[in-house]
């Protein structure tokens, strides 16, 4: 019978911090958390992987749902396993940081049960170095907000404010988000999720009790 343990892929400078019945966490010397999940039972989703595009609307939508922006997604096979890639930002969890945390999550959705691989790593210290160095390159294609006027800030707290207002935004895909750029900051977060996520998807394996599942299906 598969379990939590019929998914194995490489973890090298990983150590285990949590070992539970249906969930294993790992975390590398640079911070980035590996974490696997089996979820056993039919799962929720209103698509199966016949269907990407109904893939990425689902998750688009609900990223934004959750104040984050999807950056990516598409399809991941395992050894001739249907799978789903997808890499999300969200602001960082931290009280007070202005920072943003990336995910890269691997599905491998079957009938009855489901793995799941979350990669994940949160922007801590300076922040906003990747996308200010890109913002340069990119001059006048950078997007920028609509406003009547440029502000004028005259004290900290003026400053404080406009940032509090800023976190209140959606969050956007910028530029600087994009994968070519990953290889100008390797020590970024989102450059880290982005290759611990590709090594996963290179290097992941199925058990011999998993192989014999049955694909995800929805009725239509």
């Amino acid at each position: 019978m598969a379990s939590v343990d019929s998914l194995t892929f490489d973890l090298t400078d990983c150590k285990l911090v949590r070992h539970a019945e249906t969930e294993r966490i790992w975390v590398n010397a640079d911070r980035v958390a590996h974490r696997l999940t089996f979820d056993q039972g039919v799962i929720y989703w209103p698509f199966d992987l016949t269907d990407p595009n109904a893939a990425q609307v689902f998750y688009r939508q609900e990223c934004e749902q959750n104040r984050g922006v999807m950056l990516e997604m598409y399809p991941a096979p395992i050894a001739g396993v249907e799978g789903l890639a997808g890499v999300f930002k969200y602001r960082s969890p931290a009280p007070g940081s202005r920072g943003m945390a990336y995910i890269g999550i691997l599905w491998l959705p079957f009938q009855d049960c489901r793995f799941q691989v979350n990669v994940e790593a949160v922007e801590q210290g300076n922040t906003g170095m990747r996308e200010a160095a890109v913002m340069v390159i990119e001059g006048d294609k950078w997007p920028m907000d609509p406003q009547a006027e440029i502000p004028v800030i005259n004290n900290q707290e003026e400053l404080d404010a406009m940032h509090a207002k800023a976190l209140g935004r959606p969050l956007r895909r910028l530029p600087s988000d994009d994968a070519k750029c990953d290889a100008s900051f390797p020590q970024h977060p989102l450059s880290l999720v982005r290759a611990g996520l590709a090594r996963v998807i290179a290097t992941a394996q199925l058990a011999p009790d998993a192989r014999g599942l049955l694909p995800h299906r929805i009725s239509r």
